[in-house]
């Protein structure tokens, strides 16, 4: 049962501060009770009171407009969590402010509140200016654009030219390629750096690679992953070359990063690289090549992915027969036959149980048939749909239909 709370109780009860995160989802405030909460005195109680206006209609946040743009300078820090559940932006750091959510709150206005963002941005706080430019970002109003690429390349401020980048990054305009290009090449500021690579990334445009290809050599291992990132959401070949150099990187996040890039443009001059990657020490790294393998569907990526066949991470292996069924060659029948009439994980005996089936090797019928009496469900009826994609007459030439047939009998029994 829901109890309503006048915002007098909720403030004297502390229940912002201290009540768990299921108390204060049951005493969500209502619009009025939010808008008088953002003159607080404690911070958490403002970050709260935003917070709760994010989740609401236009018509509930305008009243408290000029409000939460005064709000924006406000960098208290308050625990990013307890806003979590609540609007799409939680998750973008554990700590929060009251000026960070008065910015996600400020989004439900829209186009309405960018001219007043814009003389924020202009501003001499620096809080402010950063809080503006993130709310800049969340509007995505090609009308800021411009002053987004000023406060990138001149705002001497960190955070300020971080979130100038991240939000032409959501506005995804290409007139902000060369500005973000600059930046990812020699902001002082790794978190600048990083921002501008995903802001090219997210704007997709070809102009961005030399820029990322260079970053993918930069100091900041973090920076060098969202540089591959940046360069597989773009999926162009020219930035194949730097990728197979990124797959050998010092850091494993960036490996698995590369080998995903790699896997998101399809060419094959990534596989020379993701052959090795799938040999890496680190296991996500080798799932992640495996992936990339089949999504390149080329037939020299059928060798290292059944050598893969046989890794000791059951994610690897599972992943490793999915891209042999990507790649749809027969070579890899007999070593995804072993797979499935051996391996101790039923997820890795399905997928080579699909993989075997995007082949439609007949070679296949036995093991498939045999695959019938599994004890687990999803591999007889992924077993079931393969044997559907290998059996042609020639193979029911040969086998004893009355045995198939009481087989495909039983198996649907046990099935759900």
């Amino acid at each position: 049962m829901r109890i309503k709370l006048s915002s007098m109780v909720l403030l004297a009860a502390g229940l912002f501060v201290t009540a768990p995160i299921e108390a204060q989802r049951a005493a969500k405030p209502s619009a009025a009770e939010a808008r008088a909460a953002l003159d607080s005195s404690s911070p958490t109680e403002r970050a709260m009171a935003a917070c709760f206006l994010g989740r609401m209609t236009a018509s509930d946040v305008r009243p408290a407009r000029d409000r939460l743009l005064e709000l924006l300078s406000d960098d208290t820090p308050v625990e990013g969590r307890l806003c979590r559940d609540y609007n799409r932006w939680g998750r973008y750091r554990d700590e929060s402010s009251p000026g960070r959510e008065a910015a996600i709150a400020l989004e439900e206005l829209g186009s309405e509140v960018v001219d007043p963002l814009l003389r924020i941005l202009d501003g001499r706080d620096a809080t402010g200016r950063e809080n503006a430019a993130f709310a800049l970002g969340l509007v995505e109003d090609a009308r800021a654009v411009p002053a987004l690429i000023e406060a990138l390349a001149n705002d001497d401020a960190d955070g300020v030219r971080a979130r100038s980048a991240w939000s032409l990054g959501l506005i995804e305009d290409a007139d902000a390629v060369p500005a973000l290009s600059r930046a990812v090449r020699n902001d002082r500021d790794a978190d600048t750096r990083r921002d501008a690579a995903w802001a090219l990334g997210m704007i997709e445009d070809r102009d961005g690679v030399p820029a990322l290809d260079r970053a993918l050599e930069d100091e900041d291992a973090r920076v060098r992953s969202q540089a591959a990132w940046g360069l597989g959401m773009i999926e162009h070949p020219d930035a194949v070359e730097g990728l197979n150099r990124a797959i050998e990187d010092t850091n494993a996040r960036v490996r698995s990063q590369a080998a995903w890039a790699l896997g998101m443009i399809e060419h094959p001059g990534g596989v020379p690289g993701l052959a090795r990657a799938v040999r890496d020490d680190d296991a996500e790294v080798r799932s992640q090549a495996a992936w990339a393998l089949g999504m390149i569907e080329s037939a020299d990526g059928v060798d290292p992915l059944v050598r893969a066949l046989d890794d000791p991470d059951a994610d690897v292996r599972s992943q490793a027969a999915w891209g042999l069924g990507m790649i749809e060659s027969d070579r890899a029948t007999a070593s995804l036959i072993r797979t499935l009439g051996s391996d101790s994980e039923a997820e890795v005996r399905s997928q080579a149980a699909w993989a075997l089936g995007m082949i439609e090797d007949p070679g296949a019928t036995d093991a498939l048939v045999e695959a019938l009496e599994d004890p687990d469900a999803g591999v007889r009826e992924q077993a079931m749909w393969a044997l559907s994609m290998v059996i042609d007459e020639g193979v029911l030439s040969r086998v004893d239909r009355r045995a198939l047939a009481e087989k495909l009998r039983r198996a649907l029994r046990r099935d759900p």
